[in-house]
């Protein structure tokens, strides 16, 4: 409703976009299509089918040689004389020759019927057909003379072993397929037949009756039930029973397997006799079917608009076929179909098996350039097919074709109402509703056009009966939609995507119906997102002007719709009057107007903000304008610039730590950190989150029973005890010294009260009163006795007052504070004993950490060198801004993880990736932190990684090439 009070009508989604007679009848070609991705209606698009050159015969199928890529992603096919196997490697130009029957080849049959068991073998002529790669990485290649199968270790390397063939079982291997488990599929042709093998390419046999243990045997099932009497077993002899039968297919042409082991077989039944120019998709588990036997004939109906005397341009006839599993959903993905032709490949969604429709094809174009005719592969989540001795991935073309026009009725309009009352139209909810304007948010591409018809009665039974008016093209509004504030989320070109708009001109009466009649070049199409319909009309002729301007009926009308135009802009501006509240809402305002309500409060929007983080800060400006310059308000700013989507809870959680507020325990650890250098003055930093601060001024507090009212004696034989314990000799001492000390207990071998000069007395000074003096005592250096001064200045304000707590008379007394020195070692006792500890432990500390703070920036292991430049940096210049002016900081890196020497394994660890399973980037990755090679296939069964000599790599005869991944 506007501000006139005028309401409209909305058509939006696809339940109100799709009525029935947009739906193709069965075997109907559709004639609309609805978009999910953007949710618009537009004209159906059908696929293009590249004509067939003239004269050009269709590929045989017979002369199709299988090929397969490996994980590195190198390329092994079958020669053209059928004796070769050629290679590819990855990134290379050239083929070069793998392996042939001249290089020999090692047996894996032995007298006791054992498997891959290495023996001599005399090479023979091969004849190959059929090859795969497994996912255990073994090449295995089809013969068809002598029967059996090539198995190539990829991994290991070295010679192939052999698998004869029994002479009494037919086999003639045509098409391999690797399934998910490691083993895989081989198709008969010649036989009608298909073979299932394992991982340790054994063939899978049927249930196999052995004797059961009875409940007697050592083994025997925990819940006490009885044993099965028939246990899986393979089979030790290779036999015609062992291979699923095809009998019911009439050429079996290709085998594609799915993660659950079932198999799609392509069929190509005769072309001659009778004559068929389709194939047929068949889905087996253990040659039983799993969906209902999927034609190809006119599968292309709803795709394509085929003459009435060619109606075989529907049918689908294949020469290969290739699936690409779905990652997120089981037994569900594309099928890939390579047409007959050669030129081009058709993509089928694959869906639920219960259904007849179980295959559906998709309108995309997939053409095949100069296609080689071996085969189509999948290998890494993508479609190849060969082109002179090269493989390419199959690349989908823009080739839009869409039906030239369709026309459809709204609302949900059936073309055979059951009764005259059910006809579907919007309702005016009074008897002569003048019905005001229409307006659609939608795309028309240059050439396309939207027609709107439009027909009204007061009863709904007179609807179908009454004519059509055309209405005015639409045209495309400047000032986008009529909803004051709204902008829609259909985007596209500024001259073609937008609200259109036209005002009814004829529409007079209770119930409306529209008639949209959408036309395109074939090549486009116009799309529909939303359509909105407004009644009654807000009339100034009735309202404003008198009743003298309504006398004629032919200017009135003219001059009312007029008006309109007139009444609809107005509308709009007052409407944004009304609306005004939107504005002051950071949830609402347009995009374009968040920098003008953030200068109401003086606030500066990061222009490299999302406009979600825009909104964001702004929702929450009061809260950050009373937290700026805290700890709080810097740890949210750096985080706004840092997190890659930050929300409300960055502003409903506290920012500080378990150690200063441990009852929010749903802060994340591992985030910024801000650690005040005060609270460091009597512990380690790593106590409130700098895990670089391990070790700091008073590492052990809360250790020490001394008092200063014990004197400095104590401390004096601690630190003697230390250098004991540390050099062990008084001579190792005075040689590291340069002292001559007569021993640990000699009177002049005193604790330093300041730094002493030599580096070495400093270091095992240092150490001594970072780790066992068990308070805080911060070394105190020469450049430190002015700041001694002014604290006993503070402390006795009079000279006097100083020399009396301290005893000191005569001669020995000061004279002022200027010339009091710092003292060589501990006072002895008494009041200055206790001014000095209270000096190093409190008074010191706190000047040297007063009004500064170090902001911790985590990283991941994951994080290249620049993120992590880019992050500290980041972080850098938002503390610069938020910081207090007296304040200085600066910004470390840190990671929550193991360090050399500590463990804290807690909410702040992070586990990476180990440097074994870490590929090495060139200028990325550091030193040591990797490894070679790219993938290392530690996901091979029978394989060792390390210090691996494979043992089932045979001594093989014969002199041909070592086969080697590298």
């Amino acid at each position: 409703m506007d501000v006139n009070q005028t309401r409209y009508h909305l058509v939006y989604g696809q339940a109100e976009w799709s009525p029935p007679s947009v739906s193709a009848s069965p075997g109907e070609e559709p004639l609309f299509d609805w978009n999910s991705t953007d949710a618009t209606l537009s004209l159906h698009r059908e696929l293009f089918i590249f004509p067939k050159p003239r004269g050009q015969a269709p590929l045989d199928v017979e002369n199709r040689r299988e090929a397969a890529r490996d994980r590195y992603g190198n390329w092994y096919w079958i020669g053209p004389q059928r004796d070769e196997i050629r290679f590819l490697g990855y990134g290379k130009k050239l083929f070069q020759h793998f392996w042939s029957s001249g290089d020999g080849a090692c047996s894996s049959t032995t007298p006791n019927g054992a498997f891959f068991v290495p023996a001599p073998l005399a090479a023979p002529n091969f004849v190959m057909s059929g090859l795969t790669v497994t996912t255990d990485h073994y090449l295995v290649v089809g013969l068809i003379s002598p029967k059996g199968l090539l198995i190539f270790d990829l991994h290991g390397g070295g010679q192939p072993l052999q698998m004869p063939w029994p002479a009494n079982v037919d086999f003639a291997p045509f098409d391999m397929t690797a399934t998910a488990d490691g083993g895989l599929a081989i198709l008969d042709r010649s036989n009608k037949a298909y073979w299932e093998f394992d991982r340790y390419l054994r063939i899978r046999g049927q249930e196999t009756s052995v004797a059961s243990s009875g409940g007697s045997g050592a083994f025997q099932r925990v819940d006490g039930t009885p044993q099965p009497s028939n246990l899986q077993a393979y089979p030790t002899q290779i036999t015609a029973s062992l291979a699923i039968s095809l009998s019911a297919l009439q050429d079996p042409v290709a085998i594609e397997a799915l993660p659950d082991g079932s198999v799609f077989i392509l069929d190509n039944p005769s072309p001659d006799s009778p004559p068929r120019s389709y194939s047929v998709v068949y889905w087996l588990q253990q040659g039983i079917s799993v969906a209902p036997a999927f034609t190809l004939r006119g599968a292309l109906t709803q795709l394509v608009e085929a003459p009435a005397d060619h109606p075989e341009l529907t049918d689908i006839r294949g020469y290969d076929i290739a699936y690409l599993p779905d990652a997120q959903k089981a037994l569900s993905g594309e099928l890939y179909i390579a047409g007959i032709d050669g030129e081009q490949v058709f993509a089928l969604q694959v869906g639920d098996p219960n259904s007849v429709s179980w295959l559906n094809v998709l309108p995309a174009y997939f053409p095949m350039r100069s296609f080689g005719g071996k085969a189509i592969v999948a290998a890494a989540q993508n479609i190849y097919y060969d082109f002179e001795d090269r493989w390419w991935a199959l690349t989908e073309q823009a080739r839009a074709r869409y039906v030239s026009s369709a026309r459809f009725l709204l609302p949900n309009a059936s073309s055979n109402p059951s009764s005259p009352s059910d006809v579907p139209a919007f309702d005016g909810k009074q008897p002569g509703c003048v019905w005001h304007r229409l307006l659609l948010d939608m795309c028309v591409p240059a050439g396309a056009q939207v027609k709107i018809e439009s027909r009204a009665a007061d009863l709904r039974q007179l609807l179908p009966s009454a004519p059509w008016q055309p209405e005015p093209t639409p045209y495309l509004r400047d000032d986008g939609p009529e909803i004051p504030f709204y902008t829609s989320p259909f985007s596209g070109s500024s001259d073609r995507v937008g609200t259109w708009e036209l005002l009814f001109q004829q529409a007079k009466g209770r119930y409306l119906q529209l008639r949209l009649t959408l036309s395109g070049t074939g090549r486009n199409t116009p799309s529909l997102h939303a359509l909105r319909v407004y009644y009654p009309r807000f009339s100034y002729l009735k309202q404003y002007l008198p009743a003298v301007y309504r006398d004629d009926r032919a200017s009135s009308s003219f001059l009312d719709r007029y008006l309109a135009n007139v009444e609809g802009f107005f509308t709009v501006l007052e409407g944004k009057i009304e609306q005004v509240q939107f504005l002051f809402d950071s949830q609402t305002i347009p995009a374009e107007y968040l920098d003008w309500l953030a200068g109401w409060v003086g606030l500066a929007l990061d222009s490299n903000w999302s406009e979600s983080t825009r909104r964001l800060v702004l929702s929450h400006a009061p809260q950050m304008f009373r937290q700026r310059g805290t700890r709080a308000g810097m740890i949210r700013a750096i985080r706004l610039g840092l997190d890659p989507c930050p929300d409300d809870s960055l502003f409903e959680q506290t920012v500080c730590r378990s150690y200063d507020c441990p009852d929010q325990a749903a802060q994340t650890a591992f985030s910024v950190r801000v650690v005040e250098r005060f609270l460091t003055r009597s512990a380690p930093g790593v106590l409130f989150g700098d895990p670089t601060d391990v070790v700091g001024p008073g590492s052990t507090t809360g250790s020490s029973a001394w008092t200063p009212a014990q004197g400095s004696g104590p401390l004096n034989q601690l630190f003697q005890q230390y250098l004991q314990g540390l050099y062990g000799t008084i001579s190792s001492l005075n040689s590291a010294w340069g002292t001559a000390y007569t021993s640990f207990t000699d009177s002049s071998l005193l604790l330093p009260a300041i730094q002493p000069l030599s580096k070495t007395q400093t270091a095992d000074w240092q150490r001594f009163l970072q780790g066992t003096i068990g308070f805080t005592y911060i070394p105190v250096m020469s450049n430190d006795q002015s700041t001694y001064q002014q604290f006993l200045a503070r402390q006795y304000s009079l000279i006097s007052n100083l020399n009396n707590a301290y005893g000191l008379t005569g001669t020995d007394a000061y004279s002022s504070f200027d010339v009091i020195q710092l003292p060589a070692v501990l006072p002895a006792s008494g009041r200055s004993l206790q001014d000095w500890i209270q000096f190093v432990s409190d008074i010191l500390p706190k000047q040297r950490n007063a009004h500064q703070f170090t902001v911790l920036v985590p990283v991941l292991p994951s994080d290249t060198p620049d993120v992590q430049l880019k992050k500290q940096g980041i972080a850098q210049t938002i503390a610069a801004l938020e910081k207090p002016a007296h304040t200085d900081f600066d910004v470390r890196l840190y990671w929550g993880m193991f360090r050399v020497g500590e463990a804290r394994v807690g909410l702040d660890t992070v586990l990476g990736q180990s440097s074994r399973s870490v590929a090495l980037v060139l200028g990325s990755t550091y030193l040591a932190a990797g490894y070679l090679s790219y993938t290392e296939p530690w996901n091979i069964t029978d394989r060792m990684t390390i210090g691996r000599s494979s043992a089932a790599a045979p001594q093989c005869c014969g002199r041909g090439p070592q086969p080697r991944c590298t």
